[in-house]
C-alpha cells in the first residue's frame, strides 16, 4: 500500500505525495467515461473534523467538474451496510474514507472490486501497520502504470510516519520472514554445542566453577565462566537486537519483534494531524486555497484542540502554519483581541488573528455565564458550590467589573469594560489560580449578518448541531435573553424547521439526469433518500444532522442559531456534572475514577458519545486540582487517575460507557489505553458489549452487565 506524504521540501523524488493521489483519483474519473456520481464515493465520518474535510474536498472535486456521492457515516454497522450498497454499483472506482478507518485491516474489511482503488484520510491513531507498510500493488491498472507505481489502497500520511521507522522493521520482519521453528531448534543445539566445545577445550574450564548448576539444562551442566579472558557465546547472545542486519530470524529475534508491534498497539489511541487541516494542504499545493477552505481547515483543528484530542505545544505549531495562510489570502490583517471587534463591513469575509478566552461562547453570552460554563474556572473557583460562585463574583469586583454589566448580553457590555477586559484579567486573575486564561486563535467576519465569529465559537455551534440539532427536546433562550422581561424573557424549544426534508441536489447535478450530491448531500444515497424513509430517519439522527451542520457551513443565520443550542448544551452539561460532584458520586478505584449517570432530567442527551465524553472532560477540569489535593493530603493514591462515566440509555437498555485520560495539568494531552482494555474487561467478564463506534474508548454495556464489566476492569493497569 502506498503511503502518501504531505507536500514538503524533504520529500524525495519516488516519495508519492497528496498530489500524485489526488491526480490519481481525477485521472481514474476522466477514464471512467461515466458521468452519473457512483464513480466517486466518500464515507466521512460525522464529526467535525470529517465534516470540515469533505467541505474541501468536495470544493476541489467540484473545481475539476468531479461527481461524487457523500455519506455521513456514524458507526462500523453503519459502515458496513454502506460499504455493501456501494460495492453493489458497478461504477465505483473511487472509495474515500475520511475521517474514519484507520484502525481497520483495509485490506480485509474491504474487498475491492477490480479497477477500484480506497483512499484513506484519518487523524485517528494508531495506524493499522497493515495499512501502512502493506504490499496491495496493482500493477496490471493503467492508472498506476501513469503515476508510475502505487496499489489500490492509498494512505494519507501525516509526516509523522517517519518516526515509526523501528515499528516498520519489526512489522516486515513477521511479515516477510520465514517462521520456520525447526529451524529454530536447529540453531539453539547448534549454539549449544559450540559452548560445550568451548568450555572442554579451555584448560580452566573444569575446575574454575564446580559449583556448577545441577539443573541447567543442554549436555554441560557447568555454569558459564564470568572472568575468562574469552567470554562465552551464551553471554553475547542476550541481548537480541532485531534490527541487526545480517542475521536468521530466530525465536528470540521474532519475540523482541512481537514486542515491539504490541508496545505500539497498546501505547494507547492519539491523533494526529486533522483531516481538515490534510486536505487543505492538498488545496494549497494546487494553488486552489482561499478564506473559505482555509476557514474550515482551522475548525477542524481547533476542534482538536478544545476536545483535548492535541497538546497545546501541538496546537500552536499548527496555528504558525495557519498564521501564514491568513496573511497570504487576507491583505489587512489586524489582530483582534477579546474586545470591541472590527468596524462591520458587508462585503467582510476576512479572516484575522485572535487571542481567544476560556470562557465559553462569551462573545454571545453574559461574560459571568461564560465564565461560570468554563471547565478551566470551574476547577479553580469550584463554581458548583456556592462559595465558588462567590468567589467568581469576587473576581469581577475586584476587577472593577459590576455584577449588573457582566449579566448583561456580552454585545450590550459597555464598550471600555470590553476593550480593558484582557487587560484586568491579567492583572487580577492570578490570585485565583487563573493563569492560562487566553490562547492563539482566529476569527471571521460575515459582513453584517455577523460581524465576528470566533473558531472555538463556530465549533461549538457545529458539534451541538452534530448531536443534538435533531433526536433531542432542547429549551434555548428566547430572543431578549433571561433579562427580558415578562414579554421578551423565558425559553423556546429548538426547531430546525423542515430542513432535513430538503433533499434536492442543488450544485453536482449530472447533466444526463443522474444523481449526484451537491452541497446538500443528496443524491443516489444522500439526505433526500433518507428523509423519504420515515423509519431510517427516525433511528438514524446522526445522518440528519451531520447534513443540518452541512448546511451550517453556508448558511450565516443558521450558523448564528446555533450558538443558541450550543449554549443550551453547555448548560445541559453543567447541570449534570455540578450534581455529580455536589452529590461526591465519583468513586475512586484502583486504575480509575468511576461514576454513573442513571437519572436526572438531561440523562437522555448524554446517550450521544460526543456529549457524554464532553461530561467526561468538563468533570475531569473541574475536580483535577482537587483530586490532586486529596491525594496529596492522604499521601496515598494517584494524582492523575483516567476516568470512566457510563450513562443508562433507558431506551435501548444499555449502558453507554466513555473512558478518557488526562494530565495532571490543564491541557496536558496523554494516550488513551482504554479502548484495549475494555475490549479485554468485556472478554473476561462475558458482559454483552458493542464496539461500534469509531472512537475505542466508547463502548455500550447491557444494562444488567455494567457491574460485572466494571470490576473486571478496575483489574487491569490502565
Amino acid at each position: 500500500m502506498p503511503l502518501i506524504n504531505p507536500p514538503g521540501p524533504d520529500l524525495g523524488p519516488s516519495a508519492l505525495s497528496y498530489v500524485d493521489a489526488y491526480n490519481s483519483i481525477v485521472s481514474r474519473v476522466r477514464r471512467s467515461g461515466g458521468s452519473g456520481s457512483g464513480g466517486v464515493v466518500i464515507f466521512c465520518g460525522a464529526d467535525v473534523d470529517g465534516l470540515m474535510a469533505a467541505r474541501i474536498l468536495v470544493a476541489l472535486f467540484k473545481q475539476d467538474d468531479i461527481s461524487y456521492r457523500l455519506l455521513p457515516i456514524g458507526s462500523y454497522s453503519e459502515l458496513e451496510v454502506k460499504r455493501d450498497q456501494a460495492f453493489e454499483n458497478d461504477e465505483i472506482h473511487t472509495l474515500i474514507l475520511l475521517s474514519l478507518g484507520s484502525l481497520l485491516p483495509l485490506s480485509q474489511y474491504f474487498t475491492l472490486p477490480r479497477k477500484c482503488h480506497l483512499h484513506i484520510i484519518d487523524a485517528h491513531r494508531p495506524w493499522n501497520l497493515s495499512n501502512l507498510y502493506g504490499l496491495d500493488l496493482d500493477m496490471d491498472d493503467e492508472d498506476d502504470e501513469e503515476t508510475g507505481g502505487g496499489g489500490r489502497f492509498w494512505v494519507w500520511g501525516d509526516g509523522e510516519e517517519a518516526s515509526l521507522d523501528k515499528v516498520k522493521k519489526s512489522w516486515e520482519a513477521l511479515e516477510y520472514e520465514p517462521s520456520d521453528s525447526g529451524s529454530d531448534t536447529e540453531d539453539d543445539e547448534e549454539e549449544e554445542e559450540e559452548e560445550d566445545d568451548e568450555e572442554e577445550e579451555d584448560p580452566e574450564g573444569d575446575n574454575s566453577d564446580a559449583e556448577g548448576d545441577s539443573n541447567a539444562p543442554g549436555p554441560s551442566r557447568k555454569r558459564p565462566r564470568t572472568n575468562s579472558a574469552r567470554p562465552p557465546k551464551a553471554k553475547k547472545r542476550k541481548p537480541i537486537d532485531p534490527d541487526a542486519p545480517g542475521r536468521r530470524l530466530t525465536r528470540a529475534a521474532r519475540d523482541a519483534h512481537h514486542d515491539r508491534i504490541q508496545r505500539y498497539y497498546e501505547a494507547g489511541t492519539s491523533w494526529g494531524m486533522s483531516v481538515a487541516q490534510c486536505v487543505y494542504l492538498l488545496a494549497t499545493v494546487l494553488e486552489r486555497a482561499d478564506n473559505d477552505l482555509l476557514w474550515f481547515a482551522i475548525l477542524g483543528t481547533t476542534h482538536q484542540y478544545i476536545s483535548n484530542r492535541i497538546a497545546m505545544s501541538q496546537y500552536e505549531r499548527y496555528h504558525e502554519l495557519f498564521l501564514d495562510e491568513v496573511v497570504r489570502l487576507n491583505h489587512e490583517v489586524t489582530p483582534v483581541g477579546v474586545g470591541i471587534g472590527r468596524t462591520p463591513n458587508p462585503d467582510d469575509r476576512s479572516i484575522q488573528r485572535s487571542e481567544e478566552m476560556r470562557f465559553t461562547l462569551f462573545r454571545h453570552w453574559t461574560l459571568y455565564e461564560a465564565m461560570l460554563h468554563s471547565s478551566y474556572v470551574a476547577g479553580r473557583l469550584g463554581i458548583w458550590k456556592d462559595r465558588g460562585k462567590k468567589k467568581l463574583q469576587g473576581l469581577l469586583a475586584k476587577m472593577g467589573f459590576s455584577l449588573q454589566q457582566c449579566t448583561q448580553a456580552y454585545p450590550h457590555m459597555d464598550t471600555h469594560l470590553k476593550r480593558i477586559l484582557p487587560e484586568k484579567l491579567e492583572a487580577v486573575a492570578p490570585d485565583y489560580g487563573l493563569v492560562d486564561l487566553q490562547y492563539p486563535s482566529f476569527s471571521r467576519s460575515f459582513g453584517f449578518a455577523l460581524s465576528s465569529l470566533s473558531a472555538a465559537d463556530a465549533v461549538e455551534g457545529f458539534s451541538a448541531l452534530l448531536e443534538v440539532a435533531k433526536g433531542q427536546r432542547m429549551e434555548i433562550e428566547r430572543e431578549g435573553g433571561r433579562n427580558g422581561g415578562e414579554w421578551f424573557g423565558g425559553t423556546r424549544a429548538w426547531n430546525i424547521g423542515g430542513r432535513e426534508a430538503a433533499g434536492e441536489d442543488k450544485e453536482n447535478v449530472n447533466p444526463n439526469g443522474g444523481a449526484g450530491a451537491g452541497a446538500g448531500g443528496a443524491g443516489a444515497d444522500g439526505r433526500g433518500k433518507e428523509t423519504q424513509d420515515g423509519a431510517k430517519k427516525e433511528q438514524n439522527w446522526q445522518v440528519t444532522n451531520f447534513w443540518i451542520a452541512w448546511d451550517a457551513c453556508e448558511d450565516v443565520a443558521l450558523m448564528r442559531n446555533s450558538l443558541l443550542l450550543a449554549k443550551s448544551l453547555h448548560s445541559a452539561i453543567i447541570r449534570q456534572g455540578s450534581s455529580i460532584l455536589d452529590k461526591s458520586s465519583i468513586r475512586a478505584l484502583r486504575t480509575f475514577r468511576f461514576c454513573a449517570l442513571k437519572e436526572g432530567p438531561d440523562l437522555r442527551l448524554f446517550s450521544h458519545p460526543a456529549t457524554l465524553s464532553r461530561l467526561a472532560l468538563w468533570l475531569m477540569d473541574a475536580a483535577r486540582d482537587r483530586w490532586a489535593a486529596k491525594a496529596d493530603k492522604n499521601k496515598k493514591g494517584e494524582k492523575d487517575l483516567p476516568f470512566v462515566v457510563a450513562a443508562l440509555d433507558e431506551e435501548r437498555g444499555t449502558w453507554l460507557v466513555v473512558g478518557i485520560t488526562g494530565g495532571m495539568e490543564f491541557g496536558n494531552v496523554r494516550k488513551n489505553k482504554f479502548g484495549l482494555a475494555f475490549q479485554q474487561a468485556a472478554e473476561e467478564s462475558g458482559a454483552g458489549a458493542k464496539h461500534d463506534m469509531f472512537e475505542t474508548s466508547v463502548v455500550e454495556v447491557a444494562k444488567d452487565d455494567l457491574t460485572a464489566f466494571v470490576e473486571c476492569l478496575h483489574l487491569r493497569s490502565i
